[in-house]
């Protein structure tokens, strides 16, 4: 569910999520101030802000764990891109059996992956630069039904 929820970016993670707790606080607040006790919508921020705080650092957390690791960054390329959703069609599920190791210092990284669509399926080769907070996708080669193609970012 962090997953889908972190596919939009953390941005849009945080907006839903503030969205989403902003109607549970107002059913909290209804149901302690049905239940008569005072300063409902006191307590009721309360909990909710703690909750969403929380719930942030849980998301970056999340977030800065995903992109610090090779193989989550090229899934996510590969699931979001364009060019892999007109190959193989949508949606597209992305396997990398062997995510290769993290190290430190910058370079480059080759991750290899199998993608999957309701129109095929096929190989791909990610390339990323890694940096020092993570890595960013330099290109990706695919190869569907023999056809090869090249994207780049």
């Amino acid at each position: 569910m962090v997953r889908r929820l972190l596919a939009g970016g953390l941005t849009r993670a945080v907006v839903i999520l503030g969205i989403g707790l902003f109607a549970l606080y107002g059913i909290v607040a209804l149901i302690l101030s049905r239940i008569g006790l005072a300063n409902a919508e006191g307590i009721a921020a309360g909990i909710m802000g703690y909750l969403f705080l929380m719930a942030v650092l849980l998301l970056w957390l999340a977030q800065r764990r995903r992109t610090t690791r090779p193989g989550p960054v090229a899934e996510e390329f590969l699931m979001n891109n364009r060019v892999v959703r007109e190959m193989i069609g949508a949606p597209v599920r992305v396997v990398v059996p062997a995510p290769p190791t993290s190290a430190t210092g910058p370079g480059q990284v080759s991750v290899d992956a199998f993608i999957s669509g309701p129109d095929g399926s096929g190989e791909a080769i990610v390339v990323l630069a890694r940096l020092d907070r993570g890595y960013q996708v330099l290109g990706a080669d695919l190869t569907v039904a023999g056809a090869r193609r090249s994207v780049s970012v």
